[in-house]
């Protein structure tokens, strides 16, 4: 995987428009890690010193409470930047952060990259970017969860997961990453009792069916009308 993080670099929509020297040295000052399925990349209130980038696989960004309730937050499949807040925040995590599969990493010391952004605007321009579109992110699913019903969050869940994740066949579109009811809890701020309800509740109008805790959307349009209600 190390002889694969030049070409990684040059074709990653944040590192990309980087100089030849520029990705030369980010390529020295990287590093590559194999992480096993759950393990923690940082947990809350850790010091935040590095950044990661995602080779392979799949990491989860998510706030735990007092209670220990997990709300997920993000998703972040190969390609993306995690952990960008360090570069603009205070210095520690408010979230936790977890490989969700197996995944392969390339991830740079937070000075390092502070560096490169200083010698880069374009690369500072990407990493602004990606914190916007997150944080948009982040507000679009606040207002859902204080204003749209479980039904229609869960429906928004499945119509996102499928753009990131989804694979066409016969049936419709299959979203090809398996998810228990718990973690689809998680991505829509509820219990898993009511996720449960409202997928046996799709699934009897005909707007999904389940295959090995995947989905399979057979009506977008209807999920959708539902999303928007």
């Amino acid at each position: 995987m190390q002889r694969n993080r030049p070409s990684f670099f040059r074709n990653s929509p944040v590192t990309g428009e980087m100089s030849s020297r520029d990705l030369e040295w980010l390529d020295t000052v990287s590093e590559t890690i194999t992480a096993r399925k759950r393990q923690s990349l940082w947990m809350s209130r850790q010091q935040a010193d590095r950044v990661f980038f995602v080779r392979s696989g799949l990491v989860k960004i998510s706030l735990v409470s007092g209670e220990g309730r997990e709300l997920t937050l993000h998703l972040l499949p190969r390609g993306s930047l995690v952990g960008e807040l360090a570069l603009v925040g205070n210095g520690m995590h408010d979230s936790q952060a977890e490989c969700y599969e197996e995944s392969v990493l390339y991830t740079v010391q937070r000075d390092d990259f502070l560096t490169l952004m200083r010698r880069s605007p374009s690369l500072t321009h990407n990493v602004m970017r990606v914190i916007a579109e997150r944080r948009q992110d982040i507000e679009r699913r606040v207002e859902s969860l204080i204003f749209k019903t479980a039904h229609a969050r869960l429906a928004g869940l499945f119509l996102r997961l499928a753009e990131q994740f989804g694979v066409r066949d016969a049936r419709g579109v299959i979203v090809n990453i398996r998810l228990t009811h718990k973690e689809m809890a998680g991505l829509i701020g509820a219990s898993r009792e009511t996720v449960s309800f409202a997928i046996l509740d799709l699934r009897k109008d005909g707007s999904i069916l389940t295959d090995d805790k995947r989905v399979v959307i057979l009506d977008e349009r209807a999920l959708e009308v539902l999303r928007d209600a």
